[in-house]
């Protein structure tokens, strides 16, 4: 059986697939190992009181363990009024200090070398509402409505004096460098730009004004720490807004601050709060438009550039840096989904890397909520001290285990089982893995999402895992493999009446589930998404998606069937895909907009008649008598006439039948029976994949 290598000696064939991004590169007069880098990217992992934390060393020093070349620490305020969240880094504090020593001397042992990266918030937040905020003028980030502060010289002045402080704090307690902000959000930013910026005095009015405070910013800091520490910047090279200011003048951002001779690195950044998808792009933002942004900066730059944006492989780390596009690969995303990658990319074994698929569901989304960073595919991801695929627990006996399901959940629970030691068999209904993960690939940029199965069908094969496609799990089929452990892993279907009810009988009829309350969902015109995304239905004409879900599973069906030729209408009680990231969020409106999806909020669906659709408004002023008022009443009906088809996503039902049965069969008393995934109760991927590797650490 082979277990993935984390961290042992032996030879490195990688160099030979991989010469470029594994070969040593020096910034100033640090020594980088090899050209990966770990991005800056907030974390939420702060302590309240400013100060770095236990989780935070363990997320960076599992990241230098996994082979790392140069970690970039995420954001620290340099002042009071630059935090843009309760969990910020105090770095203008000298006691900050013995808790980043910890952190830079855990990344040193193993060999990654540590810069810090600083910033003064501005005119964004993560707060509602937020501390004053400071700007160059007194106006507030269109994503907002929360205006500003505008700044005056006793500001400037102590905006100035906190960078510099904070490098000097920065560099006692071992960082090897220092980068400044100049980037998607902050002051620094907001000063260099046009549109932020329309002071008339020293500090704006001329472009050489308006980049005066950073300028002010790097003298400082490179008298606080002398002229061998390395000093980069973080640059937005394009604001990607209708009002913001594009490459051109980003690049001429980047040429004045070089020709000063302060700095010794750049690192590409674009966007900004009102782009957020441009910050940290989600699937369907291209790579290569990225890669773009890259290559001009490179292109004008005589200092080394650090690539950013998807960048989600060695084998595209390595294309980049052969062409020319940047001199170093930074990974933010990649390094949280693996922090394994540069050292399985060192041993030959790059085929093993688990893909980052940029869904941002767990990691910026919870961040933005100032919750401890996450991954939907890494279940110890901003948890490495108590949960960590690299310590899994020994084993005191083999155990024959029988998993049945191939989703998400069967396939991590299995593979981590095996990894573990044990014998497993995997089960699966169907000629091919996946679950509901084969469904989610179809719909439009959504393709990345496979990638989640693909990878752990590959690792759950070289942990050898028996998987044994076409081969139904029932109580017999089980039996006969005499398991000392079955894990169910069945997944759910959605909850309706024409979906199949073979895995429902037993809990239907325990009462344990039942069919929305909504009449007409039996007819032949209403189907599930899960129907159309597998290809059993084509639908036509004018269709009607009930998104009561608020993720992908309505929204994504919804730009399928309009990439199909379908007029699509989405109904809401909320809003569509109202559960998405921000970001993400917003780039389905743009497209559903583009493709003429129309969506409409508030709304519930009440019935389904001869190819009408009856819905109500959620809230409106009837009865509005006594006690009543406070009685969300729904509204008038609304009837929606020429429906050719309804797909309601309305909830799913979990698959439990089978776990039922084997409970009460006297075959399995002496069989630990257990069961995991969608089958306990349906959620999103992050959770079942947390889930199955915690069950597997029990058994």
């Amino acid at each position: 059986m082979f277990l993935p290598a984390y961290g042992t000696g032996g030879i490195a064939p990688g160099h030979n697939q991989f010469p470029l991004i594994l070969s040593p590169f020096a910034i100033g007069h640090v020594e980088l190992r090899n050209r990966f880098v770990f991005q800056p990217h907030f974390t939420a992992l702060g302590e309240l009181d400013g100060t770095p934390s236990k989780a935070h060393a363990a997320y960076h020093e599992e990241r230098a363990r996994g082979g790392v070349g140069l970690i970039i620490f995420e954001s620290q305020a340099i002042h009071p009024t630059g935090k843009m969240s309760r969990r910020f880094v105090d770095a203008w504090d000298p006691k900050i200090i013995p808790a980043h020593r910890h952190i830079t001397e855990s990344v040193h042992r193993h060999g990654a070398k540590i810069f810090g990266q600083l910033t003064h918030g501005g005119h964004t937040s993560l707060e509602h509402p937020p501390h004053i905020l400071w700007a160059p003028t007194q106006m507030p980030e269109p994503s907002s409505h929360f205006s500003t502060k505008a700044i005056d010289e006793d500001d400037i002045k102590a905006v100035i004096e906190g960078f510099a402080a904070s490098a000097r704090n920065l560099v006692e307690a071992g960082f090897d460098g220092i980068e400044v902000k100049v980037a998607h959000d902050g002051l620094l930013r907001s000063f260099a730009s046009p549109y932020f910026n329309r002071r008339t005095d020293g500090y704006g009015g001329s472009f050489e004004n308006r980049l005066r405070l950073s300028i002010e910013v790097f003298e400082a800091i490179r008298k606080a720490v002398g002229p061998a520490v390395p000093l980069g910047v973080r640059l937005c090279v394009n604001e990607f807004t209708v009002f913001g200011y594009d490459t051109e003048y980003g690049l001429q951002i980047a040429e004045y601050f070089q020709s000063s001779g302060l700095l010794d690195y750049f690192n590409s950044d674009a966007g900004s709060f009102s782009s957020y998808w441009m910050e940290i792009p989600p699937a369907a933002v291209a790579q290569d438009d990225f890669r773009k942004i890259n290559s001009e900066l490179k292109s004008m730059s005589r200092l080394p550039v650090i690539a950013f944006g998807r960048m989600n492989s060695p084998q595209l780390g390595e294309e980049a840096l052969r062409n020319g596009e940047a001199d170093l690969i930074g990974m933010a995303r990649q390094l949280i989904a693996d922090p394994w990658t540069p050292e399985k990319t060192l041993r030959g074994r790059a085929d093993l890397v688990r893909r980052c698929i940029s869904c941002n569901d767990a990691c910026i989304h919870q961040v933005g909520q100032e919750k401890g960073v996450r991954c939907i595919q890494n279940p110890g991801a901003g948890r490495e001290g108590q949960v960590n695929e690299r310590l899994l627990a020994p084993i005191t006996r083999q155990q024959s285990i029988v998993v049945i399901g191939g989703g998400p959940a069967g396939l991590k629970v299995a593979e981590t089982a095996a990894r573990r030691g044990h014998n497993v068999t995997l089960l699966e209904r169907n000629s091919v893995l996946g679950g509901q993960v084969r469904y989610a690939e179809k719909q439009p940029e959504h393709a990345n999402i496979g990638e989640v199965t693909s990878y752990l069908e590959i690792i759950a094969q070289e942990c050898g895992v028996d998987i044994r496609r076409s081969k139904a799990g029932t109580p017999d089929s089980i039996h006969e493999l005499r398991p000392d452990v079955v894990i169910v892993a069945t997944g759910s279907e959605p909850n309706l009446p024409r979906t199949s009810s073979s895995d429902v009988e037993v809990s239907r009829a325990l009462g344990r589930q039942i069919l929305p309350d909504i009449d007409g969902l039996n007819q032949d015109f209403v189907v599930s998404c899960d129907d159309v995304l597998s290809g059993k239905v084509q639908l036509s004409g004018k269709v009607v998606v009930v998104d009561n879900n608020g993720h992908w599973e309505a929204a994504g069906t919804a730009e399928f069937l309009a990439d199909a030729g379908c007029e699509v209408i989405v109904l809401a009680a909320h809003s569509a895909g109202n559960e998405l990231e921000s970001g993400t969020c917003k780039l389905f409106y743009r497209r559903a907009a583009i493709k003429n999806i129309k969506l409409r909020s508030g709304l519930t669906l009440t019935g389904i008649g001869n190819h009408t659709v009856t819905v109500t408004p959620v809230i409106s002023g009837n009865d509005a008598i006594g006690w009543a008022k406070y009685v969300l009443m729904p509204g008038d009906e609304e009837v929606i006439a020429g429906v050719d088809w309804v797909v309601p996503v309305i909830g799913r039902r979990s698959r439990e039948d089978l776990f039922l049965a084997l409970k009460k069969d006297p075959r399995f008393t002496s069989v630990r029976v257990e069961r995991v995934g969608d089958c306990v109760a349906p959620r999103l991927i992050e959770s079942n994949i947390a889930e199955a590797f915690l069950l597997a650490q029990t058994l």
